[in-house]
């Protein structure tokens, strides 16, 4: 079967050909840190008060911005696939602990029923199933109709505090369990398509730790959206 690549439609044996593979910018644990909290040309960037440490594929820059856009806009699960598939490939080059369960950021159930999926979700199935980490994806909710990508910082907060919610039950069943079997602290991982200043996942981490103070947080993302000047754009 004739293959072509998702971004520049050449002929290609795999989804994304190596020459678009190669145009990538991707964090390298090894050189970037396992934890881009402690990398400031991210840290510096993102609001990260309420979480423990921060896990991203790669720039939200083209031809990665591109795939994104496939996936969120365009209904290509070839496309998710090919970028949970590179980030489970840069995880396990990873130091940071396993989390003990997946949480995707949530999406108002307007978006689901015009959108069908929830991309975070679905980068969560396909992590999960290379990784073993169950998801649970009626943790939070968000409601209304707003989006929050032409927002600026000050607004997606008062927003976002708006919007998001934890579920009745949360992580109370996940949490009893691991007690019953693994002494270690409950690690989560909140997963996204796309972090651009990170106030989504501050507030949901906000909320999670209001009512679990003892769990630690970890935040994974495809791609981030860095600012204009920053010295990543450089490098890329």
């Amino acid at each position: 079967m004739n293959l072509s690549c998702l971004l520049c439609y050449q002929a290609s044996p795999t989804p994304v050909c190596h020459w678009c593979e190669d145009d990538m910018f991707f964090f390298e644990p090894s050189l970037h840190g396992s934890n881009l909290l402690q990398f400031g040309p991210v840290a510096g960037h993102v609001k990260h008060s309420h979480y423990d440490a921060l896990s991203v594929l790669g720039l939200h820059t083209w031809p990665m911005s591109s795939l994104v856009h496939q996936l969120k806009f365009t209904h290509s699960l070839t496309a998710g696939k090919v970028l949970s598939n590179w980030f489970v490939h840069k995880k396990r080059q990873c130091t940071l602990s396993v989390p003990h369960v997946l949480l995707p950021v949530p999406i108002s159930a307007w978006r689901l029923a015009t959108r069908h999926y929830n991309q975070a979700t679905l980068l969560c199935e396909s992590i999960s199933r290379e990784l073993d980490i169950p998801i649970n994806p009626s943790w939070a909710k968000r409601k209304g109709l707003s989006v929050q990508h032409h927002l600026s910082k000050t607004a997606r907060a008062e927003n976002a505090s708006r919007v998001f919610a934890l579920s009745e039950q949360c992580l109370d069943n996940e949490i009893r369990a691991q007690n019953r079997t693994d002494k270690r602290d409950f690690t989560v991982a909140i997963v996204d398509d796309v972090l651009t200043t990170g106030v989504t996942v501050n507030t949901l981490s906000k909320r999670l730790k209001q009512r679990y103070p003892r769990i630690r947080i970890q935040v994974w993302a495809a791609a981030f959206t860095p600012p204009p000047k920053s010295s990543l754009l450089q490098k890329g």
